[in-house]
């Protein structure tokens, strides 16, 4: 008989250990999935907001391609307008020739046509343009800005609030803490910092100091790599004296200029140089505002740009300048970008409003230079990690000394949790990193290399990782429970 009660008892604690063994590792697996579920949110509302940085920038460097675009086409208009006008000049004069004067008649004739449709085409482009180009500034001002609000202060507040939100409805008792909210608080603070740079641009290509220059420089690489290829170059051959040349340069931070040419070439025997007759010639620009700005020398003074793409140097207007001096010195020398011809103002073909490159974010250098890391000391190189340290009381997890139906405290019977200072905790950490992959070609690079973090590329992700011994040492320090 008390024997059969002994078993008795030991069975019955026995069942007590187990099932408030369950309810403290059910508790314990409830916090730990709580805090990884918090800690990937942070990590992709970070992800996130570099994406929608990277997606702002592209789209930025679409409108100013879109800037060029459209005064490239209204300097190639110019251009084509005043050689209609003198080569139906031209006509008019060859038609007084005996006999075959009324085949020139008819080409003048022609002309005419040709000449009366592009100064209609000029004059209703010409407000059309002036419109757009004030709007597509606007646009890019408006994306600037709304790339520093998200970087610099909605990002850090969202995903803040995201960690609480998301470790609460995982585990309602759960809380981050003093310790919890410091720690992810740091890095939420010191994230941005660490990992990206945000670069001012001067307003002329001599203004701001030589860091300045250099990041402006790069993101006016990017718009300039970026050019469509009528802005590009507007050049070729027809008939095999007709030379056209033209094409469009951001000249400076604040401004784009297009010129375009026509010359009649007569080859020379050499040593003599070709003879260059300027038949036509227009050009445009994008200003902030009107001050008579100069067309020559064009890019870099006259030396052109250096697309590190190509590897090559591309002289100033798709070597308008060079091919026909002539019809670019009368555009520029002269102030006849507009068609003077047909009493057009120089000073219309300047497209004001325009305010150019605004400031903006970058990964910096040595950063996200891999997707992946081989230890934690390069870690940080990959991309910025967020750990989350939630804890909540022991009584959550329900056992019976929590719900109070076990033996009284202090009787021979009780059965305490033990729970170091009654807490349960739970660590977790998630990273934001940069893949943009290479095998997928629809995602892949056109030259298969991998790409680098930065942000003009919307391929940042975010995935859970180990929380190194540096964060878990200065959690121990704080007196945070390591589980």
């Amino acid at each position: 008989m008390v024997l059969g009660l002994a078993l008795i008892l030991v069975l019955c604690i026995g069942i007590v250990l187990l099932f408030n063994t369950g309810q403290v590792v059910n508790k314990k697996v409830e916090l730990v999935n709580a805090a990884d579920a918090a800690a990937y949110s942070v990590a992709i509302q970070q992800a996130r907001a570099l994406n929608y940085a990277a997606y702002m920038n592209r789209a930025r460097v679409a409108n100013e391609v879109a800037v060029a675009q459209t005064i490239s086409l209204y300097s190639w208009l110019n251009q084509m307008h005043t050689t209609s006008i003198v080569i139906r000049t031209t006509l008019d004069v060859l038609s007084a020739i005996p006999y075959i004067g009324v085949v020139f008649k008819a080409l003048a004739t022609a002309f005419k046509v040709a000449e009366r449709i592009l100064k209609v085409t000029r004059q209703a482009f010409q407000p059309v343009a002036q419109a757009a180009i004030v709007a597509i500034d606007k646009l890019n001002m408006m994306f600037a800005a709304s790339v520093q609000l998200v970087i610099e202060g909605v990002s850090r507040l969202d995903s803040y609030t995201i960690a609480k939100d998301v470790l609460q409805r995982n585990s309602p008792q759960a809380q981050l803490g003093t310790i919890g909210t410091a720690v992810l608080g740091t890095q939420l603070a010191t994230a941005e910092n660490r990992l990206l740079q945000r670069y001012s641009i001067p307003r002329t290509a001599n203004g701001g100091s030589a860091t300045q220059r250099q990041g402006a420089d790069r993101f006016r690489n990017v718009v300039m790599q970026s050019r469509d290829g009528f802005s590009k170059s507007r050049s070729d051959d027809f008939l095999g004296f007709l030379v056209q040349s033209g094409g469009t340069d951001m000249v400076d931070y604040n401004r784009w200029a297009a010129l375009d040419t026509m010359a009649v070439e007569l080859p020379l025997p050499w040593p003599l140089s070709d003879i260059d007759i300027p038949v036509g010639w227009g050009g445009a620009q994008a200003v902030e505002s009107y001050r008579n700005q100069r067309f020559l020398n064009g890019f870099g003074n006259g030396n052109g740009w250096y697309s590190d793409w190509d590897r090559r140097r591309y002289r100033p207007y798709g070597e308008a300048v060079r091919r026909n001096r002539g019809a670019a010195w009368i555009v520029d020398r002269s102030q006849d970008a507009n068609v003077r011809f047909a009493n057009g103002q120089h000073r219309k073909a300047f497209f004001t409003g325009y305010n150019g490159l605004r400031d903006y974010h970058d990964v910096k250098a040595g950063q996200a230079l891999q997707p992946y890391a081989e230890n934690d000391r390069d870690r940080d190189k990959v991309g910025p990690v967020f750990t989350i340290y939630a804890e909540t009381a022991g009584t959550s997890a329900r056992t019976t000394s929590g719900a109070g139906i076990g033996a009284p405290a202090g009787s021979q019977m009780e059965l305490p949790d033990r729970m170091a200072n009654n807490k349960i905790a739970a660590l977790s950490s998630a990273q934001v990193f940069f893949d943009r992959p290479v095998q997928l070609r629809m995602f892949s690079r056109d030259d298969r290399k991998r790409e680098t973090g930065n942000l003009f590329s919307p391929y940042w992700q975010a995935r859970l990782v180990k929380t190194d011994a540096t964060t878990k040492a200065a959690l121990a320090a704080a007196g945070a429970l390591m589980p």
